[in-house]
């Protein structure tokens, strides 16, 4: 992997989730965005399509693509016939670039949290693909794609092994597990997330898919 994404990584880690200068960061990213992800060998864009393709076969299907970063999974959901993807994020040129792609039905200026400024019951599948992560949105994010969410509809994301274990996500995902809030129906083995990093080599993801109860 080249140095100039792993020194990308180490400022977004740097920023600590202050949302100014993450935004701001994620604004001049923007441009090469894209081409570090797929030099980076990082899988997940390809396993969440392939996860949506297995648990959302209707493509005209609403399809919230909750921190939509430059459209890169849209992108490719977009080649496989799916028609209806409403995109959110809370960079100004992620959402520019994302916009470029033509994929998107509507995109929008948000943030993922507890609360997500979009009908409750509006979607037929959340997605949600590399942003639950440190600093980047809060486990009550969960809350939040839940509640957009259709009675029934899949809510499928990627989460990092330290997100889980040091993050609270494996607390909030079980709370809402033992509340009958959902239910897990898939998950993929971890992967190794930038497996041409020297010093990102230990870093494990993996994408789970819980169904919304209803």
């Amino acid at each position: 992997m080249s140095q100039k994404l792993e020194s990308w990584l180490d400022a977004v880690y740097e920023t600590e989730g202050d949302r100014g200068q993450l935004d701001g960061l994620y604004d001049e990213w923007a441009r090469t965005y894209d081409q570090d992800l797929w030099a980076s060998g990082n899988p997940y864009i390809a396993l969440m399509t392939g996860m949506v393709g297995r648990h959302v076969p209707d493509t005209a299907a609403r399809i919230l693509d909750g921190g939509c970063g430059t459209g890169n999974m849209a992108q490719l959901l977009h080649q496989f016939g799916y028609s209806n993807i409403v995109g959110i994020d809370a960079s100004d040129g992620m959402l520019a670039a994302a916009k470029s792609k033509g994929c998107y039905t509507e995109l929008h200026k948000l943030l993922l949290g507890e609360k997500i400024d979009l009908p409750a019951n509006s979607f037929d599948a959340v997605t949600a693909a590399g942003v639950l992560t440190h600093g980047h949105a809060p486990p009550e994010s969960l809350d939040g794609l839940l509640e957009v969410a259709k009675p029934g509809a899949p809510i499928i994301f990627s989460i990092s092994k330290p997100a889980v274990e040091e993050g609270g996500f494996g607390d909030k995902m079980s709370a809402l597990e033992q509340s009958g809030a959902w239910t897990l129906i898939d998950r993929t083995a971890p992967f190794r997330t930038y497996p041409f990093s020297q010093e990102y080599a230990d870093l494990r993801h993996w994408i789970s898919v819980y169904r919304k109860a209803g």
